[in-house]
């Protein structure tokens, strides 16, 4: 048994006034094989009129919103420039605080120069659990946003770069040569600054 809906729900308004008038014009056609009320259908019409109405009135408001919305963000850049011109003028006339703070203005707040990156201590180093791996272990150091590692092999004064890693204060060093003695030395990061190296520590790889 076959039945109608109404399947307005959840559908744009526009789409909502264009099925809404088709279906109210096919049902006061004369040759319609289903008669509905005629007071049904003139409520149905004029409720499709008021309606549209509303939504016209709607999106006139959404324009003028929008259009209010682009002047009032036009003043508001206008208001930007001249504030910024009028700090330059401030400016360029003084530097001294007790002046500059009587124009309403805001002074600048001078960061302090960041403290320096501490220098790894405790470095320990200790064979690993495979040939050619050595461990090592040292204290975080608190503003680091990593360390760097470089090796020498019996003496230690020719250094080699030997990688980087986060903030891990644990590294295994791979594939070195078993037999071969190697110092290791550790520095902190953080950003583009680097810390003093650390005192050197000597293990001989593992065969």
């Amino acid at each position: 048994m076959a039945k109608v809906k109404s399947a307005l729900n959840d559908k744009p308004v526009s789409e909502i006034i264009r099925i809404s008038k088709d279906r109210n014009s096919k049902l006061n056609d004369a040759n319609s094989k289903v008669k509905v009320d005629g007071n049904l259908l003139t409520k149905q019409s004029n409720a499709v009129n008021l309606l549209e109405v509303k939504e016209s009135g709607v999106s006139k408001a959404k324009d003028n919103l929008k259009l209010s919305v682009e002047e009032r963000d036009a003043a508001k850049s206008e208001l930007e420039s001249i504030d910024a011109a009028i700090v330059n003028s401030i400016n360029s006339q003084s530097q001294d605080a007790s002046i500059l703070l009587t124009t309403g203005y805001p002074l600048i707040e001078e960061r302090s120069a960041a403290a320096p990156i501490e220098q790894v201590v405790n470095l320990s180093s200790a064979t690993g659990d495979e040939p050619g791996e050595i461990d090592i272990n040292f204290d975080r150091v608190k503003s680091a946003t990593g360390y760097e590692f470089q090796l020498s092999i019996d003496n230690p004064e020719n250094w080699t770069n030997a990688g980087a890693a986060g903030k891990t204060s644990k590294h295994t060093f791979n594939n070195l040569i078993p037999g071969k003695k190697y110092w290791i030395r550790v520095r902190a990061l953080r950003g583009e600054d680097k810390g003093a190296w650390s005192n050197p520590v000597t293990t001989t790889a593992p065969y």
